[in-house]
C-alpha cells in the first residue's frame, strides 16, 4: 500500500521540464551562406525558442549587406539553417 502512486512522498514540482533542443548557432557566431555569397559574412545577433513542446527555434543573423535575416535554428528540423546552407565559420565565446 505504501508504494502506490498516490501515496508516494514525492511532491510535484510545479515547474515544467525544460524542453531540450539541439541548436546549431549561438549568439556571436560568425557564419556564411553557401548559396548567397553576395550577402557576405554574418554575425548571429539573437536566438530564441518556444517553451512549448514541438515549438520553433530561430536565429537572427546580420549579414554584411546590411540586412537581418531569420532562420530555423533547430538542428533536428529538416529546415534547419545548417541544411539550407549556413556555414559556421568560427564560434566566439561571449
Amino acid at each position: 500500500m505504501n508504494n502506490l502512486p498516490q501515496k508516494r512522498g514525492e511532491k510535484p514540482s510545479g515547474k515544467r521540464p525544460k524542453v531540450e533542443r539541439h541548436t546549431f548557432l549561438r549568439v556571436g557566431d560568425k557564419v556564411l551562406h553557401k548559396k548567397y555569397k553576395s550577402w557576405g559574412g554574418g554575425v548571429v545577433l539573437e536566438t530564441w525558442s518556444s517553451e512549448l513542446p514541438g515549438g520553433s527555434c530561430f536565429v537572427r543573423i546580420l549579414f554584411q549587406d546590411g540586412k537581418k535575416r531569420v532562420f530555423d535554428n533547430n538542428f533536428d528540423s529538416a529546415c534547419c539553417c545548417y541544411y539550407t546552407g549556413i556555414t559556421l565559420l568560427n564560434r566566439i565565446e561571449l
